[in-house]
């Protein structure tokens, strides 16, 4: 998909999911009802499992990132990458602390992000409790590059994955045990990546 065809479906699609995001969803579902997206057996070693860096609210400032990348084609973390997950957070994307207290210009605060899924697609976004400006959201991309193409590991490659990968989105999970709340997403499945808007955070995975 080009990046403008990419882009379009991005905003169209989030626009109307933009109230389905961290504090909402048309699907919940408990634990065993969702079933995480995993990784091949022949997927790299993660550059790093977590990443964290401070975020401040500056109407003057630079939307800010943080990722956890793979090593790309086999090399090392020194040389060419792939993203995992990418968190990007505009200048005026911090309202609130999680005591609800406002962001006031200038305050910053410590984000990370880890991955918490051993073989599977699943991410711990900290601190909890932080909110966002719903105008101004922080987006997520996560990518399952590294999937295996037999998505369900039925041991074969079949029109039961590509029905798997149609389905795939983002889940979010307060926390271990809790039910699983569908995100409003976009996906490009060319690129094997998914992206949400989020208002909060949480755990969150790919998944079906």
């Amino acid at each position: 998909m080009n990046q403008l065809t990419r882009g379009t479906l991005l905003a169209v699609v989030l626009a109307a999911s933009a109230c389905s995001d961290s504090t909402g969803g048309d699907t919940t579902r408990p634990p065993a009802d969702v079933t995480v997206l995993r990784l091949a057996a022949t997927a790299p070693p993660l550059c790093a499992d977590s990443a964290g860096a401070y975020f401040r609210k500056d109407p003057n400032g630079q939307d800010q990132e943080i990722a956890l990348v793979f090593p790309e084609g086999g090399g090392s973390c020194a040389g060419s990458t792939e993203d995992f997950l990418r968190l990007k957070l505009k200048p005026l994307s911090l309202q609130r602390w999680p005591d609800s207290t406002l962001f006031a210009n200038g305050d910053s605060v410590f984000i990370w992000v880890k991955w918490v899924g051993s073989d599977s697609i699943l991410f711990d976004l900290e601190p909890s409790g932080l909110i966002f400006d719903p105008a101004n959201p922080a987006e997520l991309k996560l990518e399952y590059g590294e999937a295996s193409d037999d998505l369900n590991h039925d041991d074969r490659v079949d029109g039961e994955d590509s029905t798997i990968e149609q389905r795939l989105d983002v889940w979010r999970q307060e926390k271990p045990g809790d039910p699983f709340v569908r995100v409003g997403t976009a996906k490009a499945e060319d690129s094997k990546e998914i992206e949400a808007r989020l208002n909060g955070f949480s755990r969150y995975a790919i998944a079906y």
